[in-house]
């Protein structure tokens, strides 16, 4: 959200000029009147004499790019003083003007317009944003204005229509290659949410995700888990909000920019501002719908010449497709039935099915000079990819602010949301239907053979489960209820001086039940495999917070000005989560938890509450508006500490100077403005609720062999033990230091514009779980201990290549790149695992960048060469060691917005440069003969004897290169090339077309003389329309197995991607 402001002249009753100067003023202006008077009198005889001018009464409309109506907006009739109008709140004028006569249209912070009249016809008058350097003010923490000039850090902001052009669920989507210092990467389908990270990691178990706060309100953003041995995609809760209802999203990256929101904003801070009643409009109506069908976004390639068995042999009951050639000969089927041999190509095809997304939204707003409204409505229904996925969200907000007083502003924003959600498996485990079913055999009528018998039970060759009984019979449903809003005070005790209150809530309850019927062969919601079970999961989240700020904006003397603010903020959270099993199903279908033989709501039952109070200050000194000095900070004091440590200081400083302002010579039709600014902060991050304490839990006893003999409560006896991870009361915060030095370019009237940023980020006391000796009772305990450290660049160049009256292409380009390396980790600790398996997962390791991948891998001599076997094949080692690296070397986004006229199309590249992935599905493709690629050979000589076409890449035993030849089947198995994890693992560069859109607006003499309908826009767009991955076949490489997690470079069958192609319409009434 900005505004813009222009600086005044000097006023003639300006008191402290001398009486002198005052004269001298009050003639020329006189006599600047008289002139242009007797100068537009003598044109006005001049053009009754001459009799050639004739009167037209010209009618039309003011909007921007986007379809917004302007009110407000000048018309004037260039050279004729006096003559012209504004725009009403429907945008529209009417003027009657001479022929020929040249219309000038303005409007603040738009580029003027001229427009010659040659008839009556109606005309439409489309404004774009001004690139002149303007005193554009931004709004920081807490609702805080300052002049963008006087910023000594960066914010980065994105508005309404950038976020819909390509419309999507998840706002967070919105975000991908947008945004400098932003990754976004997806975790996959299946409604799944975005990893979001600011500026690199800043710390080693906790979360590396951004705040975000609605209308000065923090939202809790808890979710976005995928699945890895059981259960399903989940989404993240800031996926609640209505992408429609947003105005503007800012991005405060760096220490110096979050510091004023404490210990939450270690990971930077997104602020998204609700849209709300525009002045001069009222009683507007906005109606809005799109819908777009997707399909894989990357599909892979099988080969359709092998059939099912091993070794060239048919054989009815392998998963693998190394059998004979497809020939159309007579086999005999699992079934027992004979059948000609052929290749299903669309085997997997036919599991998936075309997703659908439509948005509805309906809108009402208004305002004055006394208050403004909007209400609105939004009806969201999406089904995925897989069948049984299916999302459907109803979003009620309201956002209303009167004026009680020339003083006194009440202001209240409030949203309610209903989400309902139906779920396939998805990730590591049998019960996944793509599991199974995308490398199931070539020859294999996956989709007409029967799945199961009469009575539901599996016909399936393989020990997992078969893809259309998981799909029918393994279901997994979610309800979410969200109520969050706000009620706001603003009182003016002075002209300067600002009293600013708002108290807000975010409340929601979340329920699931993950439901595995009769005959489940796998762990699938419940570890239940062959026995069924259901999971009833409940969250009640309550998180209340209030702020009460004063704010001074005055002017001590000609050169200096004082931004001041103190305030206090009140964070009171709370957490309920209850789970309940039950295992052994009785009646087939029925998952209410009585129909089960055992019941136990132990699991995953927790209360987490926590508070939090924070005052803080903010100063800001401006002289003459080039040089800028801002110090602020904030302490902290958290429950979840123990008491002599709760109180948490961070201070920060910044400094902008604008050598444009302060040597105006410096100025030039090249050179527009010129800022420097640099900025030193310190953020610190409390830990978890009840680290620092040692509590219990439920005891069960062994019998010594393995197995639990006895779990309490046992014959009405309760019992309990010690966790297993010692609570520490010695536990200090988290802090993070970050130094910043950044530039501001403005060249040619602000046609190119450049901003850029360099970073160093040091953590230390980084709190995480430490192995302790087992004779301590414990087997680990929470300690600060670590040092992180990261180091960045991130550029934003905008260019505007042409401008014209009727063409206009606005091109941007956006570059991050950043290195986190974990410095140190705790005395006698080697590595940490941050997700994924045993092996493979992911690891922090002293010396190394965040997050290696870590596996089992290929025997090598001294000189790195791969140690090969007399059998031609690799050797793998039994310790595992780091294997890929999954952080990019950089990002690229390029964005492009082309207008001629009333169309208007714009695209979104997106980049990736390096960055491994371990892809356990491509793996799998290969292991089973399936992908295209285990077909690139013939597999069999013209003998029929089999073919060894392959050739690892590697040494013998005595140093000799390898000269080994082996078969498909050797080379892409188990024992082959996936003999070691290291074999999975890809380099993940990507070029996406990310997002395009083609948008036309019906110009006003189209829409004829009615006033029902204001303004009509038509737009076709699409989502992940092209993918290169150049070395990453076969799947989207931003699928993540771990979600929104610290982990990432783990792909273990998620939910493919889509490629959307929709179209919308918006009207304005």
């Amino acid at each position: 959200m900005h505004f813009l402001f222009y600086k005044k002249t000097g006023k003639l009753s300006d008191s402290t000029l001398p009486k002198t100067r005052l004269a001298i003023k009050a003639v020329f202006v006189m006599m600047l009147v008289l002139a242009m008077g007797v100068h537009t009198e003598s044109m006005a005889s001049i053009h009754a004499a001459s009799g050639l001018m004739q009167e037209l009464t010209v009618s039309g409309v003011v909007m921007d790019k986007q379809g917004n109506v302007l009110t407000q907006a000048s018309v004037n009739v260039k050279g004729v003083a006096g003559r012209g109008t504004n725009t009403d709140a429907a945008g529209r004028f009417t003027l009657t003007v001479p022929s020929n006569s040249v219309l000038v249209v303005s409007f603040i912070g738009y580029e003027a317009k001229e427009i010659t009249v040659t008839d009556s016809k109606p005309i439409t008058v489309v404004l774009d944003e001004s690139f002149a350097e303007l005193d554009e003010v931004v709004v920081t923490s807490f609702g805080i204005q300052r002049d963008r000039k006087t910023l000594g850090y960066g914010v980065s902001e994105m508005k309404s229509e950038e976020l819909t052009k390509a419309p999507t669920t998840d706002v967070t989507n919105a975000l991908s290659g947008k945004v400098a210092g932003v990754q976004v990467s997806g975790a996959g389908g299946g409604f799944a949410g975005s990893n979001i990270t600011i500026r690199g990691f800043s710390t080693f178990t906790g979360s590396n995700q951004p705040l975000y706060v609605v209308d000065g309100i923090p939202l809790d953003n808890s979710g976005g888990n995928n699945s890895v041995n059981s259960g399903v995609v989940t989404s993240s809760r800031i996926s609640d909000i209505n992408p429609q209802d947003i105005e503007n999203i800012s991005v405060l990256k760096g220490a110096a920019a979050t510091v004023l929101y404490g210990s939450r904003a270690a990971s930077g801070v997104i602020l998204i501002t609700t849209k709300k009643g525009k002045q001069g409009t009222r009683n507007q109506v906005t109606v809005g719908t799109n819908t777009a069908v997707g399909t894989v976004s990357r599909f892979p390639d099988f080969q359709n010449e092998y059939a099912q068995g091993s070794n060239g042999n048919y054989i009815n009951n392998v998963a693998g497709s190394w059998g004979p050639r497809i020939e159309g000969q007579i086999v005999e089927n699992w079934f027992g039935e004979e059948e000609v041999l052929r290749a299903y190509p669309n085997n997997i095809r036919d599991i998936l099915q075309n997703s659908i997304s439509s948005q509805n939204d309906l809108s009402f707003s208004g305002a004055t000079d006394k208050y403004d409204y909007r209400v609105s409505y939004g009806y969201t229904k999406e089904t995925g990819l897989v069948p049984n996925n299916e999302l459907t969200r109803n979003n009620l907000s309201v956002n209303v602010g009167t004026n009680i007083s020339d003083k006194l502003r009440i202001g209240t924003s409030f949203s309610y949301t209903n989400n309902t959600s139906d779920r396939t498996q998805s990730g590591n485990q049998g019960a996944n239907p793509l599991w199974r079913g995308i490398y199931a055999p070539r020859s294999y009528d996956l989709t007409n053979l029967p799945f199961e018998d009469e009575e539901g039970n599996q016909l399936w060759y393989a020990a997992e489960d078969h893809p259309y009984w998981s799909i029918k019979h393994i279901t997994n449903r979610g309800e979410v209820n969200r109520f969050y809003g706000n009620v706001n005070l603003k009182y003016d005790i002075l002209d300067w001086l600002q009293a600013d209150l708002k108290v807000g809530t975010d409340v929601f309850n979340s329920v699931s039940k993950g439901f595995d019927d009769m005959g489940v062969r796998s762990n699938a919601n419940t570890n239940s495999a062959g026995a069924g079970g259901v999971t009833d999961r409940s969250m009640t989240v309550r998180n209340i917070n209030s702020y009460f700020t004063v704010t001074g904006n005055r002017k001590i003397s000609e050169d200096i000005n004082i931004l001041a603010t103190v305030g206090n903020e009140i964070i009171a959270n709370y957490r309920n989560s209850l789970r309940a099993d039950g295992l052994g199903i009785v009646l087939r279908g029925f998952d209410h938890q009585s129909n089960f033989l055992t019941y136990n709501t132990a699991n995953g039952t927790s209360v987490n509450e926590q508070r939090a109070i924070g005052v803080f200050a903010d100063l800001v000194v401006d002289y003459k508006n080039f040089l800028s000095v801002n110090v602020k900070a904030r302490n902290d004091f958290s429950s979840t500490l123990a008491p002599g440590n709760r109180s948490i200081f961070y201070p920060a400083l910044a400094i902008s100077w604008v050598p444009t302002e302060a040597f105006p010579s410096l100025k030039s039709d090249v050179l527009s403005s010129l800022k420097i600014r640099a900025n030193i902060g310190e953020v610190g991050k409390g830990t978890s609720a009840y680290e620092t304490n040692t509590y219990y839990g439920r005891a069960n006893a062994g019998d010594g062999l393995g197995s639990t003999a006895v779990n309490f409560p046992f014959n009405g006896l309760a019992g309990y033990t010690l966790n297993n991870s010692a609570g520490n009361p010695q536990l200090e915060p988290e802090f993070t230091r970050e130094i910043e030095l950044g530039t501001e370019v403005s060249l040619f009237s602000g046609r190119v514009f450049l901003d850029g940023s360099v970073y160093r980020r040091d953590t230390r006391n980084l709190i995480f779980n430490v192995p302790v000796p087992s004779s301590s009772g414990f087997t680990s305990i929470s300690t600060n201990a670590g040092k992180l450290s990261t180091k960045g660049l991130e550029l934003l160049l905008r260019v505007v290549p042409v401008k014209n009256e009727n063409f206009n292409w606005d091109a941007s380009f956006n570059f991050t790149t950043f290195r986190s390396v974990v410095e140190e980790l705790a005395p006698g600790v080697d590595n940490i695992s941050i997700g994924g398996f045993t092996s493979p997962n992911i690891r922090l390791v002293a010396g190394e960048e965040y997050g290696q991948i870590w596996s089992n891998a290929y025997q090598r001599n001294e000189a790195g060469q791969v140690i090969i076997g007399a059998n031609g094949l690799p050797r793998p080692t039994s310790a595992v060691q780091r294997v890929g690296n999954p952080n990019p070397k950089f990002v690229l986004g390029w964005n492009n917005t082309l207008s001629f006229k009333d169309f208007t199309f714009s695209f979104l590249f997106d980049f990736k440069y390096k960055g491994d992935q371990l892809s356990r599905t491509i793996g799998d493709l290969q292991i089973n003969g399936v992908a295209a690629e285990t077909a690139e050979y013939p597999r069999f000589n013209a003998d029929g004897t089999p073919a060894t076409p392959y050739v690892f890449e590697g040494v013998l035993e005595d140093g000799t290169p390898n000269n080994i030849g082996v078969t498909a089947q050797q080379y892409y198995g188990l024992q082959g090339k996936y003999v070691a994890w290291e074999g999975y693992v890809l380099d993940a560069t990507f070029l996406k077309l990310r997002e395009a859109n083609l948008s036309y607006r019906l110009p006003a003499r189209l829409l004829g003389g009615q006033k029902f309908i204001k303004a009509v826009n038509l737009s076709v767009y699409g989502r992940n329309l092209f993918i290169y991955a150049p070395n990453y076949p076969h799947l989207d490489p931003e699928q993540n197995l771990l979600g929104i997690s610290n982990a990432r470079g783990l792909e273990f069958g998620i939910q493919p991607t889509a490629r959307t192609i929709g179209g919308s319409i918006r009207l304005t009434l």
